[in-house]
């Protein structure tokens, strides 16, 4: 894709719009709308805003003693550059068109706390080692009306009849992805009231991010234009399931295009690379808990037989253990890190997945014995931290997290640490309920 032929597509199709994005520090897409006559004008040296769309909290907190920008520097402009490669039109609002940018600074050097970098970073690292990422999303939302209830009362799970209901906006929401060059492999409904899981089909590691981005904007525009909302939120209702972000992850080697752990039978998981990449998630799985439970409700979905893991451990298609190993399916293998939840940043979920398995290969790790069973009951095995301050904690004091993120794990601790400091001091529902009459 070249500029002249984001210019013909315009013409073609009546484009007017290009809506020009990148993800925030929680993954949250961010940028302007430019009229298409400008953009193809400019789209060569990009367009500039404010630093402090990298690094504010869900609401745009300014939060001062972050040190890459602050009231200090003066929040300068850096520079947002299309991505050409990733221009699509936008099915669901014609005259409309879509492209991720990349956050540059004034020497055109990206910006190095942008997490759409810290990705692209991990990916080279990858390919230097001989091996291309390959990301399969699968993500779970809740469908509500205009009341903030569910659409249906009851969960479930991969029922047609109910999954019919629907259809008018799922199916929507499929063929819209489609035109967007995003496949999807299969929608279902899932294990709570008007909770829907959606999978997309794997793809390179950059790709995958953006389409998990991409994939988030359209189910909420499509839900809202038929009178819903969706909600990615962990947590959105007290007893019912958490909505999960479940990674299926692989490596192909460079050189002959095959999956790496395609030869990986059960047995050889103790030692081939498939085995040593394992090995390397598990290893970091305590330290890299917090980039996929980045809230104080991410914590709540995760207890016991919630099919969320709350152990380090792994298994062969096991939905008890943190990371479920798909092996003996020849190119099909592949490993599924399930312990994130649908509201955290995809870029920052796929980097530290992909960073660690890429460090057990690296270091030759072995991976310790696969559960079988059930994981919950096992209580030998390493816990995963169960608050958002116990993760932010692991996160920060580890030296692979901060190889990993440099002087966003700054940005992210101290954006946490805020969260935390606005939960401590709020009078919820809860308490007025149980204490107003004291």
């Amino acid at each position: 894709m070249n500029i002249a032929a984001v210019e013909q597509i315009c013409g073609e199709q009546g484009i007017h719009t290009i809506e020009c994005s990148f993800p925030d520090a929680q993954g949250v897409p961010r940028g302007k709308r430019i009229p298409t006559a400008h953009f193809l004008h400019t789209a060569h040296r990009g367009f500039e805003l404010a630093n402090a769309a990298l690094v504010w909290g869900r609401h745009n907190d300014v939060i001062q003693d972050i040190r890459y920008t602050n009231f200090g520097t003066g929040y300068p402009d850096m520079v947002a550059v299309p991505d050409l490669s990733t221009f699509r039109p936008v099915p669901w609002r014609p005259g409309a068109a879509s492209v991720i940018c990349d956050c540059q600074e004034h020497d055109g050097q990206e910006v190095a706390v942008s997490t759409r970098h810290l990705l692209k970073q991990v990916i080279a690292e990858a390919r230097l080692m001989g091996y291309e990422p390959k990301i399969g999303p699968e993500l779970e939302f809740y469908l509500l009306d205009q009341s903030g209830a569910p659409v249906y009362a009851a969960a479930d799970c991969y029922s047609l009849t109910r999954g019919a209901s629907l259809e008018p906006l799922l199916g929507r929401v499929r063929e819209s992805l489609a035109e967007m060059g995003i496949e999807v492999e299969a929608c279902n409904t899932e294990y709570g009231p008007a909770q829907v899981e959606l999978n997309i089909r794997y793809s390179d590691a950059l790709e995958a991010a953006d389409n998990t981005m991409r994939f988030k904007m359209a189910v909420k525009e499509i839900a809202s234009e038929q009178g819903y909302r969706a909600t990615f939120m962990a947590k959105p209702f007290a007893g019912e399931s958490g909505s999960g972000f479940h990674v299926h992850q692989s490596l192909n080697a460079s050189e002959t295009g095959t999956n790496a752990f395609g030869g990986s039978s059960v047995a050889g998981l103790e030692s081939d690379v498939m085995g040593q990449y394992l090995a390397g998630v598990l290893s970091h799985m305590v330290a890299i808990n917090a980039l996929g439970s980045s809230t104080i409700n991410a914590y709540k979905r995760v207890s016991d037989h919630t099919f969320a893991p709350t152990q380090v451990c792994w298994g062969v298609d096991n939905r008890t253990v943190g990371v479920r190993a798909i092996a003996g399916q020849g190119p099909a293998n592949r490993l599924e890190w399930r312990g994130g939840a649908a509201d955290a940043n995809p870029y920052l979920v796929v980097a530290a997945c992909l960073a660690s398995g890429l460090d057990g290969i690296r270091q030759g790790l072995r991976p310790p014995d696969r559960i079988e069973g059930d994981a919950y009951a096992r209580e030998e095995l390493t816990l995963l931290p169960a608050t958002f301050e116990a993760g932010l904690d692991a996160l920060e004091h580890d030296g692979f997290t901060g190889a990993l993120l440099g002087e966003f794990l700054h940005i992210f601790v101290a954006l946490g640490r805020h969260e935390l400091s606005l939960w401590r001091s709020a009078v919820t529902d809860w308490e007025q309920a149980r204490y107003m009459d004291d």
